[in-house]
């Protein structure tokens, strides 16, 4: 099947995408991209890859993606993805970024991540201003966790990991990218969301009921907010193993009350007790007598 938009009577090569043809020109693709040019130049000119006088290359990717990434390298109009004043949809973008690190076209990739990166920023005041390129929705962090993997661009990875933890377990279904692909976490990826949302748990800025300096304790709670998630903790794997000594050091720097600190202790036990029942979930397997054996903490 011949693709709509992309193809040229007089294109020169002929990509094709599982049943979709693409007749394009082999000199535009080797001028951009140095995995074309390799793949173009050895493309043995036999019969049977051959259509009308053109070479044919097999790409393993999906038809829709290679659309996308032609429609930057071969445009109609402007090349440039970001800075327009356009917004994307983020399959789009994903595509982009997949096939413009598979094929090496650098400046396109560079793009397509800052277009990204006005979400999963590394910069709060670009996180509290309304200007995303984006169209996003919440279970495409799956998928930017993926990329941002992909790529090594970490700067991508802790609010993609935020937006993971606000799932809750429907991280577990990831994020379907076509009929044959669904994008998932791996098993590390989910605890470093599941102790990015733990936190949240554990650091409350609210005393609790047996509070015995309320003012100082809402000051030292919130110091221990702000401090936990600028921690390099903050996204650690290891979520068993808790806050529990960091609050201790932490209470005793900033003088909490003995209630408050104990409150914060025992909702530690208890997200993390949370945690342990998700386990078997996360890395898929099935255990009759799984539990916590949930105390009585008191959680403040």
């Amino acid at each position: 099947m011949r693709h709509e938009e992309f193809w040229f009577a007089d294109g020169s090569v002929v990509l094709v995408a599982r049943n979709t043809g693409f007749r394009v020109f082999r000199s535009l693709l080797a001028a951009q991209s140095t995995v074309f040019s390799d793949m173009l130049s050895s493309s043995s000119p036999n019969a049977e890859e051959m259509f009308e006088g053109c070479p044919v290359v097999h790409l393993s990717d999906s038809p829709q993606d290679v659309a996308y990434f032609l429609g930057v390298l071969l445009p109609k109009s402007q090349r440039t993805l970001y800075m327009r004043n356009l917004r994307f949809s983020f399959r789009r973008v994903a595509a982009i970024i997949r096939l413009a690190h598979k094929y090496h076209v650098q400046d396109v990739l560079d793009q397509a991540i800052l277009a990204l990166g006005e979400y999963f920023t590394s910069d709060f005041d670009t996180w509290e201003s309304d200007r995303i390129a984006v169209v996003l929705k919440s279970r495409h962090a799956v998928a930017v966790v993926n990329l941002a993997r992909l790529v090594d661009r970490p700067s991508l990875l802790p609010i993609a990991l935020y937006e993971c933890a606000l799932l809750g377990s429907s991280v577990f279904k990831g994020y379907r990218r076509d009929e044959n692909y669904v994008d998932r976490l791996d098993q590390s990826d989910i605890l470093a969301a599941k102790a990015v949302a733990l936190i949240s748990d554990v650091f409350v800025t609210e005393p609790c009921t047996r509070c015995e300096r309320r003012g100082r304790c809402k000051g030292a709670l919130k110091t221990m907010l702000e401090d936990a998630i600028g921690s390099d903790d903050a996204s650690d794997p290891d979520v068993l193993n808790g806050w529990g000594n960091t609050i201790k050091d932490w209470a005793k720097e900033l003088r909490l009350c003995g209630p408050c600190e104990k409150a914060a202790l025992a909702r530690d036990t208890a997200a993390r007790r949370r945690v342990w029942d998700e386990l078997p979930d996360i890395f898929d397997v099935k255990v009759e007598e799984w539990n916590s054996s949930v105390g009585s903490e008191d959680l403040g």
